[in-house]
């Protein structure tokens, strides 16, 4: 994939964050503790691709056949659960960088948030699959209409 496929594709782009965030939670793990600053990047990064996944439901809801037709595909509740994902890595990374968490406990809350990241991960996943099934499968709202006679 180059540049030009990821900025035609939102969901191209969140997937690169996402991933991303998934190897910065990774190596968190693996050190067994998380830095404020790797905490900093972690809030910053997820709120950003919460926010990318609210514009992208925005924009496909915009207009009514197609509002319809995403509300029924099984990307949108896929992308809900990246949004959720996301809030939820970004609530616990702003954990550790605004109280001062104990170490002991900053290695729990790294499981939690690659946990986290690879759930937004898998979920985006399987939205962009349906999203590019739906695109290529003929709208089902327009088969009633040409069906009047």
């Amino acid at each position: 994939m180059d540049h030009s496929d990821v900025t035609a594709n939102p969901v191209a782009q969140l997937l690169v964050v996402t991933r991303s965030l998934v190897e910065l939670t990774d190596r968190a793990m693996s050190d067994s503790e998380l830095s404020r600053a790797a905490a900093d990047v972690l809030v910053f990064a997820a709120r950003q691709a919460a926010r990318l996944v609210e514009d992208l439901v925005s924009v496909r809801s915009h207009d009514a056949i197609r509002a319809r037709d995403f509300v029924q595909c099984s990307s949108s509740t896929d992308l809900d659960r990246a949004y959720t994902d996301l809030e939820c890595l970004a609530e616990a990374a702003g954990m550790i960088r605004a109280h001062g968490i104990g170490s002991q406990y900053r290695a729990h809350l790294a499981y939690l948030m690659r946990y986290a990241a690879e759930s937004a991960c898998s979920a985006l996943e399987r939205a962009e699959r349906a999203m590019a099934t739906a695109e290529l499968a003929p709208s089902t709202t327009a088969l009633p209409e040409a069906l009047h006679i």
